[in-house]
C-alpha cells in the first residue's frame, strides 16, 4: 500500500514540475516562445508594445508575420526601433526574422510589436491572447502578462 501511495505522489510531482520547468515557455512548429508580456501604459496611451524571445529550433530561418490581438488593443504592426542620424526611429517592419536555430529577442528599444490607438489600456496584471503567426504558416497562441518595465520610446513616429 505504502509502495502505491509512493508512486502516485512521485508521478503527482513529476506532474507538478513539469508544469513549472515549461510555465514561461511555449513551443510549436519549431519556434519556441518565452516571456511574453506587454508594458504597462497609462489610461490614455496611443499604443502599447509587446515584447517576447522568438527561439527558432528549426533547420531554416522564419519569420514572425503577423500578430492577432483582441479587437480593443487596436492595430496590430511589427517594429524595430533602429538609431537613424542620431536620432532613434520607428519603423513598420513586414515580419521579424528568426535565424534558423537561433532566436530574436522583442524588446524595448529594438524589435516589438505594436497595438496602436487601444480602445482600452489593460492594466498591470492582466492577461492578453496574442496569436503569433509564422511566414511556415504556423500559428501560436500566448498569453502575455502586462507589467511594468522596460525603456519607454520616446520620439514614435507612427505611421
Amino acid at each position: 500500500m505504502k509502495l502505491k501511495v509512493m508512486r502516485v505522489l512521485s508521478a503527482l510531482v513529476l506532474l507538478a514540475s513539469s508544469q513549472f520547468i515549461f510555465a514561461g515557455s511555449l513551443y510549436a512548429e519549431g519556434v519556441m516562445v518565452e516571456d511574453p508580456w506587454i508594458r504597462a501604459a497609462p489610461p490614455n496611451a496611443p499604443a502599447l508594445a509587446a515584447f517576447m524571445v522568438l527561439n527558432n529550433h528549426s533547420g531554416s530561418e522564419v519569420a514572425l508575420t503577423d500578430v492577432e490581438a483582441p479587437a480593443s488593443l487596436g492595430r496590430v504592426e511589427l517594429h524595430r526601433t533602429s538609431k537613424e542620424d542620431g536620432m532613434m526611429k520607428m519603423v513598420q517592419q513586414k515580419d521579424i526574422p528568426i535565424s534558423a536555430h537561433g532566436s530574436t529577442t522583442l524588446k524595448p528599444g529594438s524589435w516589438h510589436i505594436m497595438m496602436i490607438q487601444p480602445e482600452k489600456v489593460p492594466s498591470v496584471g492582466e492577461h492578453i491572447k496574442l496569436t503569433l503567426g509564422f511566414s511556415d504558416g504556423s500559428k501560436q497562441s500566448v498569453i502575455a502578462e502586462v507589467r511594468r518595465g522596460g525603456m519607454m520610446m520616446q520620439n514614435h513616429n507612427m505611421m
